[in-house]
């Protein structure tokens, strides 16, 4: 549903250009956008990342884009839309400013579908870890993979359990988003 003005959001989707499946270009995921009547479309790194304006709201954002994906690409993508307001929150929420600072591309802020429920998380939280630690907040979890996600346990659960209805991005990549929204939205 249209909202009477248009808003900045940021798009995420899950699972793209990684391990050679669901390949979306960059070039043409702005294509996309802009086809369903964004503005501003930008795009960060190759990972499925915009940030745009709209007239529609978030979720209806996220299936919008969804679809056109889907439609033009083949590729079914789950996509999760967050505005400038809950992206800094997301950060600023951090229980553990300490490991995202010490080393960014191991700190991972997890966002989650609506369906997903405090249960879903509970049960990632109790994967044996040893140095990894994995907080749950209220708008994100926060993962810290010392050693990588590759060898992360906790990861490796939480995307065997909830599949599509979460994704992630490195501390980085998060901070950069927000910084490309505050950009977009000028003065």
């Amino acid at each position: 549903m249209p909202e009477s003005r248009s808003s900045l959001q940021i798009a995420l989707l899950r699972g793209v250009n990684v391990g050679g499946g669901k390949k979306v270009p960059m070039a043409e995921l702005r294509a996309i956008a802009e086809s369903l009547g964004c503005t501003d479309v930008r795009s960060l790194l190759n990972s499925g990342n915009l940030v745009y304006r709209t007239r529609l709201k978030p979720d209806a954002a996220a299936l919008s884009l969804h679809d056109g994906i889907l439609d033009v690409l083949g590729v079914d993508s789950r996509v999760f839309v967050r505005t400038p307001a809950q992206m800094r929150q997301l950060l600023q929420e951090n229980p553990m400013p300490e490991e995202a600072l010490d080393n960014p591309s191991r700190f991972v802020v997890t966002v989650w579908s609506a369906d997903v429920t405090p249960a879903d998380l509970r049960c990632i939280a109790e994967a044996p870890t040893v140095r990894e630690r994995f907080l749950v907040g209220a708008h994100a979890a926060y993962l810290w993979f010392p050693d990588g996600m590759s060898a992360s346990t906790v990861y490796e659960k939480a995307t065997r359990g909830l599949g599509d209805r979460i994704t992630a991005r490195n501390w980085n990549t998060m901070q950069k988003l927000l910084t490309m929204a505050t950009d977009v939205a000028g003065p």
